[in-house]
């Protein structure tokens, strides 16, 4: 889509991406290498067993220029891995010391959502770690009940991105009377849709 849109920023966000991060192969491995260390090895047994499940991806070149170029922000989560805890706040402190002791930490990218939540509800605790090859790959950790809300519930990133299947009906009313209204008129030989 970048590609498109604008083709020199595609080629320039590429580029930096490629200096930064590595190829496409790269970050994958990256990524897998954090996930496999973080379930076996950078925490203890007790904390391994607390982790429901740990999720990890790279973010695209289309959401990379969206958040630097529209958004005006810096971009440090190009690569992310998400911990979802069965347990409490206390337990994504403890998982988040761990992952510190391993993988340190940047200055000033600490963000503790679980004590003082994003107005839509939204809770999670988010550091900006290096990995041993020097990249930054941001953290989120949060609990069962946090990863549910944000997901499926009042802080779900769908809400707010602008998904379709999660627009009212009265938003769609236009959409919806559509083919109400085609039908009434002459008949066509279009195929008829419902919602």
């Amino acid at each position: 889509m970048l590609a498109l849109v604008s083709p020199e920023a595609f080629w320039l966000l590429r580029a930096w991406q490629k200096r930064m991060y590595g190829d496409q192969r790269q970050r994958a491995s990256a990524l897998k290498a954090a996930r496999h260390q973080l379930r076996n090895g950078v925490l203890s047994p007790t904390l391994t067993r607390q982790i429901a499940f740990v999720t990890v991806r790279g973010k695209s070149l289309w959401s990379t220029f969206h958040k630097a170029a529209v958004r005006k922000r810096e971009v440090h989560d190009v690569l992310a891995l998400r911990v979802v805890v069965r347990g409490d706040a206390e337990d994504c402190m403890k998982v988040l010391s761990s992952i510190r002791e391993v993988w340190p930490s940047i200055d000033g990218r600490f963000k503790n959502y679980v004590d003082t939540p994003k107005r839509n509800g939204y809770q999670a605790l988010h550091d900006t770690v290096l990995l041993p090859g020097g990249q930054p790959m941001e953290i989120q950790i949060r609990t069962d009940e946090m990863h549910a809300r944000a997901e499926f519930g009042t802080a779900a990133h769908r809400r707010y991105k602008g998904a379709l299947f999660w627009m009212p009906r009265t938003m769609l009313a236009g959409v919806i009377a559509a083919p109400a209204m085609a039908s009434s008129g002459p008949k066509s030989s279009l195929p008829r849709w419902s919602l």
